[in-house]
């Protein structure tokens, strides 16, 4: 499950998202700000609870980043699986909603701050339920807007460390994760532990594509001059399986470096492509405009997407 989907199930909180299919459903929120009564009459803290201080990239309250689902046991809260998918669980453990990836915690939160256990606290200083949301964005350094998306909006701070969400009325969602990760990081992405794999002929076709199709690279093709179409693209062991590419409206030719050179043709080289279990990089050049870039993919379920492009002239 993405955090896109997450997200949308958090937005229920926000009357903006329709409701999720059980498989997906997210822990549920309060339909709408409480009231200065209803602050003074939420009942007492439950053993275990408090105090509930937020440590950045680190824990809330009792919940900490990377414990085991056999920890979350050992709190004294009652502890509920909402739903569970694949390496994705999300648990109810006390007033705390907590997504795990393969079985250790990766994110936990409060569905609102002004509902939550009136022991809320950071750097041992309490802070108040009714507190203003711009106030209690302040308390955290390094704060930016997380990607839009529907129903609310997000800040990750404390280099997303802490995330704090809102919507309609005074709702205030405080969430604590790995420092580094971000909140639309799927399981798959969060236990990617870097270790190269290789990547599969079809999807590495799509992904070169993407590279020819680039934006960056237009304004240096200069189809209309000679030996530019079709492109030329060194045969190395990167491409050693050729796969089917195209520009121009004509199939890319390959053709061994040193004859490329000896008869100086405007080649077009991919000189490096990385992959992990999500990401990968693929390095290349375009020497006779003096050009080297890269292109870096995530991988979300089963699709590779373009996540950062960089082209330079020397």
């Amino acid at each position: 499950m993405s955090r896109l989907v997450l997200s949308c199930c958090i937005a229920l909180c926000l009357g903006a998202c329709s409701k999720p299919a059980p498989s997906e459903a997210g822990p549920s929120g309060p339909s709408a700000a409480p009231s200065p009564a209803t602050l003074t009459s939420i009942a007492a803290p439950r053993t275990g609870e408090c105090p509930i201080a937020i440590q950045p990239g680190v824990a809330l309250g009792p919940i900490r980043i990377g414990e085991s689902r056999a920890e979350l046991e050992q709190h004294g809260l009652p502890v509920k699986s909402t739903s569970k998918h694949d390496t994705t669980e999300f648990v109810e453990v006390g007033p705390f909603h907590v997504e795990l990836c393969g079985g250790k915690v990766v994110d936990v939160w409060l569905d609102d701050l002004r509902n939550a256990p009136d022991c809320v606290t950071l750097a041992g200083k309490k802070i108040e339920r009714d507190v203003a949301r711009e106030a209690f964005i302040a308390l955290f350094a390094d704060c930016k807007d997380a990607p839009p998306r529907t129903g609310g909006s997000f800040k990750e701070c404390e280099q997303s460390g802490v995330r704090i969400g809102w919507g309609m009325g005074d709702f205030i969602q405080v969430r604590v994760a790995k420092k580094g990760t971000r909140l639309d990081d799927t399981c798959e992405m969060l236990l990617d532990d870097g270790k190269p794999v290789a990547v599969g002929a079809a999807a590495k076709s799509k992904m070169l594509q993407k590279v020819l199709d680039l934006d960056l690279l237009a304004p240096f093709w200069h189809r209309e001059q000679p030996g530019r179409d079709p492109l030329k693209l060194i045969d190395n062991d990167v491409v050693s399986d050729k796969p089917e590419l195209s520009i121009f409206g004509s199939k890319v030719v390959y053709v061994p470096k040193e004859e490329a050179e000896k008869k100086k043709l405007p080649y077009f080289e991919i000189t490096k492509l990385a992959a992990s279990a999500t990401k990968a990089r693929i390095e290349f050049r375009f020497p006779v405009e003096g050009v080297v870039g890269h292109v870096e993919f995530e991988k979300r379920f089963d699709d590779w997407h373009l996540s950062d492009k960089h082209v330079v002239e020397r």
